[in-house]
């Protein structure tokens, strides 16, 4: 069974906020600058917990993994929005940090 999880996180290096954005975009998806809806199993969120402790310096950066219940199989656009979400970025340009 999947669970919907919300991972936020602040990184204050620019080398490790590159590589957390880089695990955060293979485990979920994003929905703001530093937060992304994550639709994982157990094993899954395990081994996301063990990628963000591998690029994040505990002691410095924060990431936090919110259990927002169990998932039905839908992404991220099952929230209901408030305000008119933006696009971020253009995936087809560089992204600078």
């Amino acid at each position: 069974m999947r669970t919907r999880y919300l991972l936020c996180y602040d990184v204050r290096d620019d080398r490790r906020l590159r590589r957390t954005i880089a695990v955060a975009e293979a485990w979920g998806e994003r929905i703001q600058y530093s937060v992304f809806v994550c639709d994982l199993t157990d094993v899954e969120r395990a081994r996301l917990e063990g990628a963000l402790r591998d690029v994040l310096d505990v002691a410095v950066d924060r990431a936090l993994l919110i259990d927002l219940g169990p998932s039905q199989g839908g992404s991220a656009d099952r929230f209901h929005w408030i305000s008119r979400p933006e696009r971020l970025y253009d995936p087809s340009q560089p992204f600078v940090v």
